[in-house]
């Protein structure tokens, strides 16, 4: 097997990647791009009835109606994604649970730089407790340790 580099490689990703449908826009990148379905070498190798029943003039017929309406349906393909980004977005704004603090409340902060120096399950995840000095109303808060001395913002 020879050493190949990714360009030699593009099209076989774009062939799996391509003729395959996509949820959130409900339509094939191929087809959008192109404005048919693609076919795939399979079916010309082994054949299929898209295959065994061509016929040139009604094809190209076939052909100039799908680019007279590409755009429409690049349209309904962004209108359908647009859709499907809000639905994602309000499944998940209705997972998060929303935590709100109090001045003078003891708390413990997130410890996100030891993630970098040791690997991730043997890390320090949590850190304090801290004092609640402010609440800045936005999910923010000035942190005291308790030693007194205040927390830089992160």
């Amino acid at each position: 097997m020879s050493k190949s580099t990714w360009v030699d490689e593009l099209p076989t990703v774009l062939w799996s990647y391509f003729p395959i449908a996509r949820l959130s826009m409900g339509e094939m990148p191929f087809s959008l791009t192109y404005g048919t379905e693609a076919v795939l070498p399979l079916e010309i190798v082994v054949g299929s009835l898209r295959t065994e029943s061509f016929e040139g003039a009604a094809n190209e017929e076939g052909r100039h109606q799908d680019l007279n309406m590409i755009d429409e349906k690049r349209e309904a393909a962004q209108m359908r994604q647009a859709l499907y980004k809000s639905q994602t977005e309000n499944y998940y704004n209705c997972q998060v649970r929303v935590k709100n603090f109090k001045v003078g409340e003891w708390v413990l902060r997130k410890n996100e730089s030891s993630h970098t120096e040791l690997p991730r399950k043997l890390s320090v995840t949590w850190e304090g407790p801290y004092k609640i000095m402010e609440d800045h109303k936005n999910g923010a808060y000035v942190l005291e340790a308790q030693d007194g001395r205040a927390i830089p913002r992160t």
